[in-house]
C-alpha cells in the first residue's frame, strides 16, 4: 500500500524544483531590476557618505623597578615588621603604576582634558545635529571616535581614532597619548613631592633609629622618581608605533557595501516572486473549486 500512497503524499508536500525555475525564469527581469535599484542605492550612498578614516597609535606600559610613592611607602614600610605603625603611616596598597596608567587612558577625565586642552568641542560640535554640551562631546567622542584595544598575549595596547580627516585622526590619536602620559607624570611629581614633605616631617618627630633610616631610604626613592618625572616625557607609556595619516579611509567600505545592497535586493525579489507565486496558486485552486 502504501508505497504508492507515500509518493504521493511526498509529490504534494515537496517542493516543485522545476516549477521554482519556471518561475524565477519568468521574472528573470524583475529580479534584475530589483538587485539593480537596491545596488545602485548601496552604490550611492558610498559614494555620498561621509569618509571615516582611521589613526592607530600603538603603546606598551613603562616597566622597571620604580613604584608609585604610595606602593613604594606600603611596600617598604610595611616589610620591617610594624614600623609604619610606629612612623605614623596609614597606606593602603593599590592596584599599581600599571593598572592606573590602564585606567586613566580609558577615562572620561582624559577625553574631557583632551577636547578642552585641545579646543575641539567646536569641531565635534559641528558634525552633530544639534549643539554638544562638554559632557555630550566626551560621552561621543568615547563611544564613536575612540577605540582602545589591549592585547594581553604581547601587552600591547592600540588606541584607535576615527574622524573624517586622516592627519587630524592622526594628531587626536598621538595626542591622546601624550595627555595621558602627561597626566600621569604630573599625578607621579605631585605625589612624590607631598611624601618627601610628610616623610621629612615624620623624620623631626621621630626618635626611632631603624624608622628614621628606613624613611631617608623612601626620602632618597622618591626623590628618584621625581628625577624620571621630570626627565622622561614617556613616562607610563612608550610608544611602539606612533599613529600616521592613513591613505585608506576606514568606512564606508564600498565594494562591500555594492554587494550586500545586491545580495538583499536579490532576497527581496525571491520573497516577491514566491509570495506571488504561492497566492497566483492559491486564487486558481479558489477559481477550480468555484
Amino acid at each position: 500500500m502504501h508505497s504508492s500512497e507515500k509518493l504521493s503524499v511526498n509529490e504534494e508536500e515537496g517542493i516543485d524544483l522545476v516549477a521554482v525555475w519556471r518561475a524565477l525564469r519568468s521574472h528573470r527581469y524583475f529580479i534584475l531590476l530589483i538587485c539593480g535599484i537596491c545596488g545602485l542605492a548601496a552604490a550611492s550612498y558610498a559614494l555620498l557618505a561621509t569618509p571615516i578614516y582611521r589613526a592607530e597609535v600603538v603603546v606598551t606600559e613603562v616597566r622597571d623597578g620604580n613604584m608609585s610613592g604610595a606602593a613604594s611607602l606600603v611596600s617598604q614600610l610595611g616589610g620591617l615588621g610594624g614600623l609604619a605603625s610606629l612612623a605614623g603611616v596609614n597606606l593602603a596598597p593599590s592596584g599599581g603604576p600599571a593598572q592606573e596608567a590602564k585606567a586613566v587612558l580609558q577615562s572620561r577625565r582624559l577625553v574631557e582634558e583632551f577636547i578642552k586642552s585641545q579646543a575641539i568641542l567646536p569641531e565635534l560640535t559641528s558634525r552633530a545635529k544639534r549643539p554638544l554640551s562638554l559632557w555630550l562631546a566626551v560621552k561621543r567622542f568615547r563611544e564613536d571616535i575612540l577605540e582602545i584595544r589591549e592585547d594581553k598575549r604581547t601587552g600591547l595596547t592600540t588606541v584607535a581614532v576615527n574622524w573624517t580627516d586622516a592627519v587630524t585622526a592622526a594628531n587626536w590619536a598621538n595626542g591622546l597619548v601624550a595627555l595621558a602620559n602627561e597626566l600621569l607624570r604630573r599625578r607621579a611629581l605631585d605625589d612624590s613631592s607631598r611624601n618627601i614633605a610628610y616623610l621629612n616631617k615624620q623624620i623631626a618627630h621621630t626618635n626611632v633609629v631603624e624608622v628614621q633610616r628606613v624613611m631617608y631610604n623612601l626620602i632618597e626613592s622618591e626623590t628618584k622618581t621625581l628625577m624620571l618625572a621630570n626627565a622622561r616625557v614617556e613616562y607610563a607609556f612608550t610608544v611602539v608605533d606612533p599613529a600616521v595619516p592613513p591613505e585608506i579611509r576606514f568606512s564606508p567600505r564600498r565594494t562591500i557595501l555594492v554587494i550586500g545592497g545586491i545580495l538583499v535586493g536579490l532576497i527581496i525579489s525571491l520573497v516577491a516572486v514566491y509570495l506571488r507565486s504561492a497566492f497566483g496558486e492559491s486564487h486558481k485552486r479558489s477559481a477550480a473549486v468555484a
